[in-house]
């Protein structure tokens, strides 16, 4: 067998050492290993979040869209209303009292110049159509259409404003470290008994008062009233022939 060599002799003759780590490279491998379990778990949690973050997108937009039909079905019912309808609320009662919402029904409003608009553009229209350079006749007849059309403007807004409703739904959840989530449906409900009334009397009033009757032919004197004056005997064409 081979000697075994005495711990003096090893100090003497610098013997192998047996296996294992410094503590530098123990500490090295430490840090190595708590940056990539950081790492992980920030991946992790992000898609945690990414998941929960799309589950109530994709939740809430279903809501919405309930929460839009149960609102025509009430305007179905009760009919339209002058003043805005506001109103909101939680959908506990669906199974998520996290997520809330408030919506507006309001009536949709148009400028009140829209005659005076177009009755300008006419003008101008018209202007340049008489200018002594201008040879197309297309625009005069736009000038002269525009005016027309002027005077069905204030009726077809009216009608408008009566028969559209603005409907807009706003759903909103708050997630953990993040601020408030939140995203609106805009959707128009429309009346067209409205509109065709508003209209049909556009069209009455644009038709105008009938005109005048035409003057009265003249008599002759001494001539019984409504008995027309006899016409002069006038040659038959073809009847004329020369005598022999």
């Amino acid at each position: 067998m081979r000697p075994r060599r005495t711990r003096r002799q090893c100090r003497r003759h610098r013997c192998p050492a047996s296996g294992g780590f410094s503590l530098l490279e123990v500490m090295v491998a430490l840090a190595i290993l708590a940056g990539a379990l950081i790492i992980l778990l920030r991946i992790v949690t992000g898609n945690v979040q990414n998941t929960n973050k799309a589950k109530l997108m994709t939740v809430a937009t279903f809501l919405a869209r309930a929460k839009i039909v149960e609102i025509e079905d009430r305007v179905l019912i009760e009919g339209f209303i002058d003043f805005d309808d506001e109103r909101k609320g939680d959908f506990a009662n669906e199974g998520y009292p996290e997520i809330a919402w408030d919506s507006i029904v309001e009536r949709v409003r148009l400028p009140l110049d829209l005659a005076q608009q177009t009755q300008q553009a006419a003008a101008d229209t018209s202007q340049s159509a008489t200018d002594l350079n201008n040879q197309n006749p297309l625009q005069f007849m736009a000038g002269f259409m525009g005016g027309f059309m002027s005077t069905l403007i204030e009726p077809i807004r009216l009608g408008l404003e009566e028969s559209v409703r603005r409907v807009t739904v706003r759903v909103y959840w708050q997630e953990l470290g993040k601020p408030q989530q939140s995203f609106e449906v805009v959707t128009f409900l429309t009346d067209p008994s409205k509109l065709d009334q508003a209209l049909t009397g556009g069209a009455m009033s644009a038709a105008g008062a009938p005109g005048a009757p035409g003057a009265a032919g003249a008599t002759n004197p001494g001539q019984p009233p409504g008995q027309q004056t006899p016409l002069p005997n006038l040659p038959v064409p073809g009847a004329l022939g020369g005598k022999k």
